[in-house]
């Protein structure tokens, strides 16, 4: 069956080309709440402390991190959260795009594989920042090791592109030619894709800044902005499917 010709409009569903409601919705309103948490969690991040920055000192590292010691902890309990909310978010997610595209739709298959993957680099990130925050601590630190491990930190936070851009890209493919979503959404994942990718090109700098630096900058602020928009059409548009599944 032609995907397009049981896809949903831009300006709403026609008769008889999309059916809604029933169990299909529960999922996405789950992931539409697990993504509107997501990102309140990770703009309420925001405010917390940063890590120090691993050319300090160590000593200054180990005095900043043991300054700071409770907000670190509740930053990384918030982070802890987002990685909850956001698999909630992206199983749902999958689950909606799995129904408009098929038990064996590669790209749905892409946001699932991509999005674990992302998450997994998520919690490594967080399990590095925990250590630096329990070194720091700890009575009788060797401040020496701390700058590696934010270093390996800070490049963790690197790696995390490629699967989000994979992801991403996956979504822009599975929206644009099932409509399971609206267009708009997929552009937008689009962009901030290519957005990634070029924040990628930071492996070849030893410090990040320029071109690199501002896509990466927007291409996060895309992200967050996307996950907003998805699981606002998602709450809004609950158990969207093809009229013949």
């Amino acid at each position: 069956m032609d995907a397009r010709a049981n896809s949903e409009p831009l300006d709403g569903p026609t008769p008889g080309q999309v059916r809604t409601g029933g169990a299909a919705g529960r999922p996405d309103r789950w992931a539409a709440v697990a993504g509107l948490v997501f990102t309140a969690v990770v703009v309420a991040s925001f405010f917390m402390p940063e890590i120090p920055s691993s050319d300090s000192p160590p000593e200054d590292i180990a005095a900043q991190l043991a300054a700071d010691s409770t907000a670190h902890r509740l930053s990384l309990l918030l982070g802890f959260l987002a990685d909850v909310a956001f698999l909630v978010f992206l199983a749902g997610l999958w689950s909606r795009l799995r129904r408009w595209e098929g038990p064996a739709g590669m790209f749905s298959a892409l946001i699932l594989t991509a999005g674990a993957a992302f998450v997994a680099l998520m919690l490594v990130s967080g399990g590095l920042h925990l250590a630096l925050v329990q070194y720091a601590s700890g009575s009788q630190p060797d401040p020496a090791v701390l700058p590696a491990l934010a270093l390996l930190n800070q490049w963790v936070g690197a790696a995390i592109l490629s699967p989000s851009a994979a992801m991403l890209l996956g979504a822009t493919v599975a929206i644009l030619t099932t409509r399971a979503l609206p267009l708009w959404l997929g552009w937008l994942a689009a962009a901030t894709a290519v957005l990634q990718l070029i924040a990628l090109a930071g492996v070849f700098q030893t410090t990040i800044e320029g071109v690199v630096a501002i896509a990466a900058f927007v291409g996060f602020m895309l992200f967050l902005v996307w996950v907003l928009a998805t699981s606002v059409v998602l709450l809004l548009r609950p158990g969207r499917q093809p009229a013949g599944s």
